[in-house]
């Protein structure tokens, strides 16, 4: 459904929601090769945004309610 840049980002996305102490390096060569630095960083910007919203908004609303 998406091609291989799509799908290296989604990826990446998916291991910010992790641990992401050590990112594995089959997705890190995949980044690199799909993504200048520049591309990288605004992607771990925006990676790391949405996923801080959801945790935000989950604890919000736990903790406030509806």
């Amino acid at each position: 459904m998406f091609d291989d840049r799509i799908t290296s980002a989604l990826e990446l996305a998916d291991a910010m929601c992790g641990d992401t102490e050590s990112l594995a390096p089959e997705l890190i060569e995949e980044l690199r090769f799909h993504f200048s630095e520049v591309e990288m960083a605004e992607l771990i910007l925006v990676c790391g945004q949405a996923n801080l919203n959801n945790r935000a908004g989950n604890a919000a609303k736990q903790l406030l309610g509806d």
